[in-house]
């Protein structure tokens, strides 16, 4: 391994192991970071030092199930994006965490908004970077949501690739990523196994199947709507927001939300981990300033 992290650890998560990296004070103050669909803990590999350097911040990264170095579920059970709610949920649980700061990247974002709106108590603040909220789906997609996933589930996976060493497989990762490779590399450590044929993805195939469902807009807002703590939403100007159509209105579910417009791609805490923490900690000083008078 070239990329130590401070502590690392696993915990049974619904019969699965979950993957857990820290850093910062053991006793600080708990942050919970989601990383994005087919990433892992790594990706705050560069912004985690910045934000526990002379704070009292206790950084707490998990890795998704099928991601990372966490397991693939059972070859029976199934993928879907909403589980990810009960995953949050029982870490929380298991590591007796008390209200703690929300630190997430695109699907981790999308979930850390979902839960907080199902248990708005729970959550102290969060920042979700380059995302808000999740992919919906109009009612009359539903029926085309339903077909898809189910022929997916049909269909041969394709076959397993291979690579000499980590700097192939992040070679090949940055042909679909806007991260050069030496960047890209503690990633992609984290995101593969080595076997005799040589290093392989260690993310779960099956991630790529489509949920059966997905939310409505309206459902989606109800959630939202149901936010009580602060929200700090950064977005790249090369990101994915135009993935989402309706982004702009969603600010508007959220009574305490600050945007966040800065120059950078998808991953922009990885490329521009400076002025991402710089935003971070100023967010995180003005909510205890805050409560403080």
């Amino acid at each position: 391994m070239y990329f130590k992290f401070e502590r690392e650890y696993h915990l049974e998560v619904h019969h699965c192991k979950v993957s857990v990296i820290e850093w910062g004070n053991p006793e600080g103050e708990p942050v919970l970071c989601l990383h994005g669909w087919l990433d892992n803990a790594a990706t705050f590999h560069y912004l985690a030092p910045l934000l526990t350097k002379d704070t009292n911040y206790r950084l707490i990264a998990i890795e998704f199930p099928g991601h990372g170095q966490s397991d693939h579920l059972h070859p029976a059970a199934d993928y879907q994006f909403l589980s990810g709610i009960s995953v949050i949920d029982s870490v929380i649980d298991i590591l007796k965490l008390e209200k703690p700061k929300f630190l997430a990247h695109s699907m981790g974002a999308a979930l850390s908004v979902i839960y907080a709106g199902v248990f708005p108590d729970k959550v102290g603040s969060i920042v979700s970077i380059d995302a808000l909220g999740a992919l919906v789906s109009s009612p009359e997609g539903t029926v085309i949501q339903l077909q898809k996933a189910l022929l997916q589930r049909k269909q041969r996976s394709g076959n397993k690739r291979y690579f000499k060493d980590l700097k192939t497989a992040a070679t090949a990762r940055a042909q679909v990523s806007e991260l050069p490779v030496d960047i890209l590399l503690p990633l992609i450590e984290r995101g593969v196994t080595l076997c005799e044929e040589g290093y392989q993805w260690s993310s779960d195939s099956r991630l790529k199947h489509l949920s059966w469902l997905r939310l409505t807009e309206p459902q989606l807002e109800a959630i939202m709507r149901n936010i009580v703590c602060p929200v700090q939403v950064i977005l790249a100007s090369g990101g994915l927001s135009n993935e989402y159509p309706g982004i702009e209105q969603r600010f508007g579910y959220l009574e305490r939300v600050e945007r966040v417009d800065m120059e950078g791609g998808h991953h922009l805490h990885m490329q521009f981990a400076d002025a991402v923490a710089e935003k971070i900690i100023g967010f995180w000083s003005k909510n205890e300033q805050n409560k403080s008078n």
